[in-house]
C-alpha cells in the first residue's frame, strides 16, 4: 500500500456521495482564509487558521426510492476528516454515525492526530458508533445497518478505517490503487470468516444450504439451474440475506451465539505524498466503475465540482443505488 515519494502537487480527495479534498496552495492559503463553500464543518478552536485541504461534496439519491447514505467532512489547520456511511434497511444508523462525526466533541481525537498515524482513532471512533447504533437499535427496535469508510488526510500522512463496502482509493501518477478491501460475502477471505463462524454463503438461500451433491451438481451444469440464480448475482451471508459480513448496526444479524456478520474494522496508514487525489466512495459509485475510471473522472476536474462529476458519472453508468 505504500506510494513513491515525491513532490505534492495536489491532493485530491473524493466521498461517496463525493468527497474532494485538494492541497490548497500556499499563495491562495494566503490571499483567502475563507473554505470553500462546500466545507460544512471547522475543527473548531480559536484558531482560524485556514485548512491546508480544499473540499466538496455531493450526494445523491439515484433510483433508489430514498437516501439512505450519509457524508461529512471537517478541516482543522492541516488536518481533515471524512467519512461516508452507506446504509443498509434504513437511513438511521448512517444518519447517526454522520453526525457523531460531525460533532465537534467526538471528532476531535481524529483532528488532532498530529503524530501522523490516526488508525487507532479511527478504529476507535467505528467502535463508538457501533456502541450507540446497538443501543439505539435495543431503544427503538432498529434494524439498520450501514458501511463505514473514514479517513484521516494530516499533511502527507492519510489513514484510513472502514467496516463494509465503501472504499478509499488513492490516485497518483503511477495510477490508482484501492486501499480498502470489500467486507462482503463476494469477497473469499470473508466468505470463509463467515463460514468459519457459523454463517452460509450464497447467492440465495438454496445455494448457501446446497447439500454437496447439489453443489457438484451446479459446477456440471449451472447456478440458474441448480440453485436457480444467476451466476453475477452477489453473494449474501445467511441467515439475513446481506451482502455485507461486516457493518455497523444490523442487530437482528448478531443476536446469535454465532454471529458471522461483525463490527470490526480493518485500518491502514500509508504516505500521500506524490499522490494527488483520495477517494472515498460507497458501493453506489463502485458498482459501475473501478478505480481507474473513477480517477479518469476525478483528475483534472476542479475541486468544487469532482465530487458531483464522480456521481453522476456512476448514475449515467447505470448505478441503480444511492451515490
Amino acid at each position: 500500500l505504500a506510494f513513491a515519494a515525491g513532490t505534492l502537487a495536489g491532493l485530491v480527495v473524493v466521498v461517496a456521495a463525493g468527497l474532494l479534498f485538494k492541497r490548497a496552495k500556499k499563495e491562495r492559503e494566503e490571499s483567502s482564509r475563507e473554505a470553500p463553500p462546500q466545507q460544512k464543518l471547522r475543527g473548531g478552536g480559536s484558531s482560524e487558521e485556514p485548512p491546508a485541504h480544499k473540499t466538496s461534496a455531493f450526494g445523491m439519491q439515484g433510483k433508489r426510492a430514498a437516501m439512505e447514505d450519509a457524508h461529512v467532512v471537517a478541516s482543522k489547520g492541516p488536518v481533515t476528516v471524512a467519512g461516508v456511511f452507506d446504509g443498509c434497511g434504513g437511513a438511521r444508523a448512517a444518519k447517526l454515525c454522520g453526525a457523531r462525526l460531525a460533532s465537534e466533541k467526538l471528532r476531535q481525537a481524529l483532528l488532532d492526530s498530529r503524530a501522523g498515524d490516526a488508525s487507532p482513532a479511527i478504529a476507535a471512533f467505528l467502535a463508538s458508533c457501533e456502541t450507540a447504533v446497538d443501543a439505539e437499535a435495543r431503544r427503538a427496535g432498529w434494524v439498520d445497518a450501514t458501511t463505514a469508510v473514514v479517513a484521516v488526510v494530516n499533511g502527507d500522512t492519510l489513514s484510513v478505517g472502514w467496516v463494509g463496502d465503501s472504499r478509499c482509493v488513492v490516485v497518483s501518477g503511477a495510477g490508482a490503487r484501492v486501499l480498502t478491501r470489500d467486507h462482503n460475502a463476494s469477497n473469499p477471505a470473508e466468505a470463509q470468516r463467515v463460514r468459519a463462524a457459523g454463517g452460509l454463503v450464497g447467492r440465495n438461500e438454496k445455494e448457501a444450504k446446497a447439500s454437496k451433491a447439489t453443489k457438484l451438481a451446479a459446477k456440471v451444469l449451472s447456478p440458474n439451474i441448480a440453485y436457480r440464480t444467476h451466476p453475477k448475482n452477489p453473494m449474501r451471508v445467511y441467515p439475513g440475506g446481506i451482502t455485507l459480513t461486516r457493518a455497523l448496526g444490523g442487530r437482528p444479524l448478531k443476536m446469535k451465539s454465532s454471529c458471522p456478520v461483525v463490527a470490526d474494522a480493518e485500518t491502514a496508514t500509508v504516505p500521500v505524498a506524490g499522490a494527488t487525489h483520495v477517494i472515498l466512495a460507497c458501493d453506489g459509485v463502485w458498482d459501475v466503475l473501478d478505480a481507474a475510471g473513477a480517477a479518469d473522472v476525478v483528475v483534472g476536474a476542479r475541486p468544487d465540482d469532482a465530487a458531483e462529476r464522480l456521481a453522476r458519472a456512476a448514475f449515467e453508468k447505470g448505478s441503480t443505488d444511492n451515490i
